[in-house]
């Protein structure tokens, strides 16, 4: 795809150029040599009479829709169509509106570029548009393409104005300002522009657009009842007419209803059609069920419009619809407000705690919270961190963890996960933000070292939906956080480096919720400029060594500290197997009272054991103990 640039020098003298697309959004990302555009800025913030300086200093006008020549009297004649129309939204007057209109612009796939237009305070929105036709019809969601570089200027004009009329129906649902209206053709233009991080999408699909039927459409006179004569129509023309001359004009007709009556978004966290009443003025945004579909069939029908409840539920679950994160829309929105004061930290200082490492955990753990949030498919690893909220009952720490999610997000907190359950953990896990492990002292030895340790790494789920026929792949969202009224709970040596243990001194105030908006903001600039989400080798060295005195104590392992020490002294210490000294326990403590060990886990925590000195020989691992005096 080219696009057409224009240059009218002083004595009006036109010179033509054509560009690729992605030339053209690079060529945005800077000024020209002689910063024409920012110049051109600068006299727009003046309040000069702009077209007096525009004929003194002359720019490039950039033509998105087609690609056109030079006629012999200099005009501009249409060679090929692009395919493009392009929607203006004016009155950006800060960086933060700026950025907001080109993330929503993002939203719907059939963005094909979006960035910051000549004049500084608007976005230019490049929507792809394609001529509707074939045996499909709009309303079963089947289209062939008619070969766009062929239609005339006249046909391109009339594509453009109803596309530009469809896309700004459909933008204007996500955009928080207003789409302008002003005349569009084929030729329609723009100064060229300035954007350092214009965003384009080379994948962009097509929004296909049915201009209403006119005898200069279809070249065609017309009954005495306002249908065409298609008797008089082309063969080419006859070929590509839907089958049901009506279609296009209905399907309209519903969509512009719709449209009018309700707001309309696809919740892509839910897996749901959200709507608004236009009528209701204080309603909040609901699911779209089948009992509202067939109320809006209903009034659809008593509007005169031919429609049954399939051509409604077509439209309102398609991909038409604008699609709405609540994650990201939510973190985005807060993206600027930083107030450069640390927030995160000072929640972690209402934990009253001895823990010297605490407040530089949990800053740590929660970026890696919200980089989690925003990771989706392209994350290789989830976040492995766990807080372990450890004191007495009644100390406010499930209220702490529920408050750690705004209420905007607050449909992402669950303090009710039956761990037993596989399915049920993996399908939360795509779909909540935070899972509280509340009384973890509950959680089995066994689930411990095994299913728990695995799904705290995994950065996807496999699942298969309600009622779906395969295993799907999700990304998963959630990350953990956990409580606990007993002290001894990490049954996993290896894996207790993943909890953050926290032993309360007394209650946590919870008096005072936390200022959402400067904790997200602050997560948000500290992600941008890269600071660390996850923990290191030494931080986890860290983790593991603080975890040793919040750890299950096993009665073999008990047992030993009974009656050994570790030797330092190669005069008073003897090198022992796992075995042997499991046996000397045996021999002094009875066989039932270490029943429920084995010698396999009981060398695996000596391994663990950093001051026991540890060497490899023919009788495998050997520990260099002594025998307590007492």
């Amino acid at each position: 795809m080219k696009l057409t640039l224009v240059l009218r020098d002083k004595k009006n003298a036109m010179k033509l150029s054509t560009r690729t697309i992605e030339n053209f959004i690079e060529r945005i990302k800077t000024d020209t040599k002689d910063g024409a555009v920012a110049r051109r800025r600068r006299q727009l913030s003046f309040g000069s009479y702009v077209i007096g300086y525009d004929r003194q200093f002359p720019s490039h006008q950039i033509y998105p829709s087609a690609v056109f020549e030079k006629d012999d009297n200099d005009n501009l004649r249409m060679k090929t169509f692009n395919g493009v129309v392009a929607l203006t939204i004016t009155g950006l007057d800060n960086p933060e509106d700026l950025e907001a209109v080109k993330r929503a612009a993002q939203i719907l796939h059939y963005t094909l570029a979006a960035f910051v237009g000549p004049s500084g305070h608007e976005v230019i929105i490049l929507v792809k548009i394609e001529k509707a036709g074939g045996t499909g019809s709009p309303i079963s969601g089947t289209y062939s393409v008619i070969t766009q570089p062929y239609l005339t200027e006249e046909e391109a004009d009339v594509l453009c104005q109803e596309g530009h009329r469809l896309a700004a129906a459909l933008y204007q649902t996500i955009i928080p300002k207003a789409i302008t209206r002003d005349p569009v053709s084929v030729k329609s233009n723009f100064h060229m522009p300035l954007d350092e991080t214009p965003f384009y999408n080379p994948k962009a699909l097509a929004l296909p657009v049915s201009p209403k039927p006119t005898v200069a459409d279809h070249g065609a006179a017309n009954h005495g009842d306002g249908s065409p004569d298609h008797s008089r129509l082309s063969t080419t023309d006859q070929e590509n007419r839907p089958h049901d001359p009506d279609v296009s004009r209905k399907t309209q007709q519903l969509m512009d209803y719709l449209n009018e009556h309700y707001a309309f978004r696809y919740n892509c966290i839910m897996g749901y059609t959200e709507y608004k009443d236009n009528n209701r003025q204080y309603m909040d945004w609901e699911p779209v069920d089948d009992r509202t579909l067939k109320g809006m069939t209903m009034k659809v029908r008593l509007a005169g419009i031919d429609a049954r409840d399939n051509d409604v539920r077509r439209y309102v679950q398609s991909d038409m619809l604008r699609l709405y994160d609540p994650i990201n829309d939510y973190l985005w929105e807060q993206y600027f407000k930083w107030d450069g004061k640390d927030h995160i930290r000072k929640l972690a200082r209402t934990v009253p705690t001895k823990n010297p490492y605490w407040e530089e955990w949990f800053y740590t753990w929660f970026l890696g919270m919200v980089r989690q949030w925003q990771e989706g498919s392209r994350a290789k690893y989830g976040n492995q961190a766990v807080p372990l909220l450890i004191s007495a009952q009644g100390w406010n720490k499930t209220t702490f963890c529920e408050q750690l999610l705004p209420p905007e997000l607050s449909f992402g907190y669950t303090g009710n996960l039956q761990i037993d359950d596989k399915k049920q953990v993996l399908q939360q896990m795509a779909q909540m933000l935070l899972i509280n492990l509340d009384e973890f002292n509950q959680i089995s030895p066994k689930t411990q070292q095994g299913f728990l340790k695995n799904i705290i790494t995994l950065s996807s789920v496999k699942i298969k939906r309600p009622y779906g026929r395969h295993v799907e792949d999700f990304p998963r969202r959630a990350s953990f956080i956990a409580t606990t009224n007993q002290t001894d709970v990490l049954a996993d040596p290896t894996g207790s480096r993943r909890f953050l243990s926290v032993e309360l001194m007394g209650p946590i105030d919870v008096s005072t919720p936390p200022n959402y908006v400067q904790l997200y903001a602050q997560a948000m600039q500290a992600l941008h400029n890269h600071e660390p989400y996850f923990f290191g080798p030494a931080e986890s060295q860290q983790i593991q060594e603080w975890n040793k005195r919040f750890s299950v104590k096993t009665a073999a392992e008990q047992f030993f500290f009974d009656y050994f020490e570790p030797a330092t002294n190669d005069n008073e210490g003897t090198w022992m197997s796992a075995s042997a000294i499991f046996s000397f326990l045996k021999a002094k403590v009875g066989v039932s009272l270490l029943k429920p060990d084995n010698v396999l886990a009981f060398g695996r925590r000596l391994s663990n054991n950093a001051a026991l000195k540890k060497r490899i020989s023919k009788r495998g691992s050997e520990y260099f103990v002594k025998l307590k005096t007492t």
